[in-house]
């Protein structure tokens, strides 16, 4: 039967691999395939024909069932026109409002409205107001502005279409007004999950405690979450298999406890506590997985749990294992869109290693002291090895892993799990009857503990830090070789060991492309281009910064760390909008900066010995880049029509190319270039002054440039209404070719062959079709 389901696993996550969805025909084609070969599977009397059989018909049927699902996810998102439109809903609030600086953001099921196309969807939606009265499971009538699901799409970092189709979102929006209906039912989830949610408010880390206790992660601070993540413990607040097994296992600990003292004390024989226990773990672990509103880790954990208790309820030899083999076999046939989410992977990676590291060991009897010193020194083995091995899968989905949860992990995870959890668990319901002394306990234990890892541990962290990008197939083959060396294969391991070492030090050889290359990156409404001849790398502003983050964090860097960009010889600032320089806090504290170039507006916040002044007459070479600024004169405000435009050309004469870096210059600034500087403005390549507005562009300008190609930097269904159809006019009049970011996502521009290539080239299932400007 495991062979059955391996392929089935697989077939699944063949799905992340394939451009588009095949017609029903081809689907149901594959699921009678499937069965077919479930028929044949009788008449074969061969076991290696037999498991070929097995495996191929799972595979084929887990294949056609994710695209299924794939699918019906797809066509239940809000087509157009309802999701570029106003409309009037009633909906149900349907999750904890995650309140930020500048909105507040939540889930709604929609029950009435003006469209019958939005009946039972559910979007997410934000609410720009200054205040959130939104609570879980109350009803309100809105009147929304729906927009498309279209995100940025780069060569690394987030991927926002993925996300929505991962999540079951139909669609999203803005609320443009509102009407509050009725309250939620009083005795019910809900009410609970946002009582507690208000209730942990007032305390200094309501953000931690709302995580662990409800699933709520909105409200942990940013330096917070990234301290955890240098730790290597950010698995400790998402509520998942490791918390439901806490609370399953102390909940059986207890109750068997309890029951055995009542069998002994009254003779019942009518009582099993091992099975009462059991089945009572479960229904423990599903109130746990209710008040994290059962995401979608804490029920892939809530089956594994149950699973194996229900096998051990029949006193099933090998309980674990089957346990394991049915969960994973359920959550496929459930949602064999799992295969997705990180988590999945990372959850069953921890019990192959646990399983791995278990099966086949010879166990030899003993007692008292020694008995407790080999349990000791199997949990450390187990830790170490789960830990270990879970760095290669952590390295390829989110492109860093700290060796310093090596250590941190063997002695935070017992701590947490035998103390923590349990005592804010316990701690929340004193709380509910007025209790709060241990709740305060705990709140300034966690606030004292985040401090002393801030200045003790976080150093410490930094140097263990593994941040880079390596190749998928070299991290897939040492996480098969890693997994055979936890198995008892005696001195068959031996030529694992040299393997092993030759596949990390092939990882740690730079591999250069020397080869100039301009690349847009796709950060919504932002700038954001990387010139780069694979050896030396200069960054034309950062795109855009809030309270949450950064489109440098989110899309650049990851993008820089596929390209195996480790520092920056250059890093441009074009003027202050956030927009443009709104991510350069973040870029010292990831990567390296050998000198910033920026107007006088920012030398008193960032004036240092590595600052040049970008003004008329600034040149520089860089690697096969020579870089002049053209205007302007005087960049003391920063203000548009001050920012520093670049011309970026090559420092060898055999190769021709030029490029011209505009940053947000309008067209008073597009005067004066045009009429100073004349035919020398002429370049290749063009970014969009001002992401194309109609105060751009102006056609003295677009002559004296003459570009074969411009690019707009400014995302697609933008607010802004960019690029301006005027603007695009008037480079259709010249005859220049143009390019959008927001139809492409990242462009990455061949300097030497004057050609181009665009990340929305790489289709998903989920990823919206590229366009072109006259469809726009």
């Amino acid at each position: 039967m495991f062979k059955w389901i391996f392929g089935l696993m697989v077939g699944c996550s063949s799905l992340m691999f394939l451009p588009t969805l095949p017609s029903k025909l081809v689907l149901f084609g594959l699921l009678a395939i499937s069965f077919a070969f479930l028929y044949l599977l009788k008449r074969a009397d061969k076991p290696l024909l037999q498991a070929f059989l097995l495996l191929f018909s799972g595979f084929i049927f887990g294949l056609g069932w994710s695209l299924t699902h794939a699918s019906w996810r797809l066509s239940a998102q809000i087509p157009a026109p309802e999701n570029n439109s106003v409309h009037i809903i009633e909906a149900v609030i349907d999750s904890l409002p995650a309140i930020y600086p500048e909105y507040c953001q939540f889930r709604a099921k929609v029950n009435q409205s003006d469209s019958k196309k939005l009946q039972n969807k559910q979007l997410l939606l934000k609410d720009y107001s200054r205040q959130c009265a939104y609570r879980l499971g109350d009803k309100w009538s809105m009147q929304v502005k729906l927009k498309p699901i279209y995100g940025p799409v780069n060569q690394g970092g987030f991927d926002y279409e993925r996300y929505i189709f991962q999540s079951g979102l139909d669609g999203k929006g803005y609320i443009k007004s509102s009407e509050f209906l009725e309250p939620s039912y009083p005795y019910s989830i809900n009410r609970l999950r946002q009582t507690l949610f208000e209730k942990l408010q007032p305390y200094t880390n309501y953000g931690l405690l709302q995580a662990l206790v409800i699933g709520e992660k909105s409200g942990i601070p940013n330096q917070e979450k990234v301290l955890l993540r240098q730790l290597g413990l950010s698995h400790l607040i998402a509520i998942s298999g490791l918390h439901i097994s806490i609370i399953a296992g102390l909940g059986f600990w207890l109750v068997y406890k309890l029951l055995g003292f009542i069998v002994r004390v009254t003779r019942l024989s009518v009582i099993e506590p091992y099975r009462c226990s059991l089945l009572m773990s479960c229904a423990l672990a599903a109130i746990y997985c209710a008040l994290a509103d059962f995401s979608l880790p804490t029920v892939r954990a809530l089956i594994m749990w149950c699973c194996v208790a229900l096998l051990a309820v029949n006193q099933r030899q090998g309980a674990l294992l089957s346990g394991l083999k049915l969960a994973l076999f359920l959550i496929l046939l459930v949602d064999p869109l799992s295969v997705l989410s990180p988590g999945f992977w990372m959850s069953f990676t921890a019990v192959a290693v646990i399983s791995f590291m278990l099966v086949g060991r010879v166990k030899h009897q003993t007692q008292g002291l020694k008995r407790w010193q080999g349990t000791f020194f199997q949990l450390f083995k187990l830790q170490f090895g789960i830990t270990f091995v879970l760095i290669l899968p952590s390295l390829l989905i989110f492109g860093e892993a700290n060796l310093s949860g090596l250590l941190v992990n063997i002695v935070v995870i017992p701590v947490f799990s035998v103390l923590l959890l349990p005592a804010i668990i316990l701690a929340v319901m004193l709380s509910l009857v007025s209790l709060d002394w241990l709740l305060l306990f705990i709140d300034g234990f966690i606030t004292h503990t985040l401090e002393w890892a801030h200045n003790s541990l976080e150093p410490m962290s930094s140097l263990l830090l593994l941040d880079g990008y390596f190749e998928p197939w070299l991290l897939i083959s040492l996480f098969i070789i890693f997994l055979l060396l936890l198995l008892p294969l005696g001195r068959l391991r031996i030529p694992l060991l040299p393997l092993a070492c030759l596949l990390m030090l092939q990882g740690f050889i730079p591999n250069y492309q020397k080869q100039p290359k301009a690349i847009v990156f796709d950060v919504s409404h932002g700038l954001a281009i990387l010139l780069t001849d694979g050896q030396h790398h200069i960054l034309y502003d950062t795109g855009y910064a809030t309270s949450e983050g950064s489109a440098f964090e989110s899309y650049i860097y990851p993008s820089l760390k596929k390209l195996g960009v480790n520092h920056l010889d250059a890093l441009i600032l074009s003027h202050k909008d956030n927009d443009h320089s709104g991510g350069v806090a973040k870029v010292a504290t990831l990567i390296a900066v050998k000198q910033l170039i920026v107007g006088r507006w920012a030398q008193n916040t960032w004036g240092s010995e590595n600052t040049q002044v970008c003004e008329s007459g600034f040149a520089q070479e860089i690697g096969a880049f020579r870089i002049s600024a053209t205007y302007p004169d005087s960049s003391n405000e920063g203000s548009n029509n001050d920012s520093c435009v670049i011309m970026a050309q090559s420092s060898d004469p055999a190769l021709d190319f030029s490029l011209l870096l505009t940053g947000d210059i309008e067209k008073e600034a597009e005067y004066i270039l045009a009429e100073r500087l004349g035919k020398q403005l002429q370049s290749s390549i063009l970014i969009a002054p001002h992401h194309g507005s109609n105060s751009s562009s102006t056609y003295p300008f677009l002559k004296m440039v003459d570009p074969k190609l411009t690019i707009y930097s400014t995302e697609r269904y933008s607010r802004y209404r960019l690029p301006h159809h005027k603007v695009i006019k008037r480079y259709h009049d010249f005859g220049i070719a143009q390019i959008h970011t927001g139809c492409l996502g990242q462009i990455t521009i061949d300097l030497i062959h004057n050609s181009y290539i665009y990340e929305r080239q790489n289709q998903h299932i989920w990823r919206k079709q590229s366009c072109t400007i006259d469809k726009l």
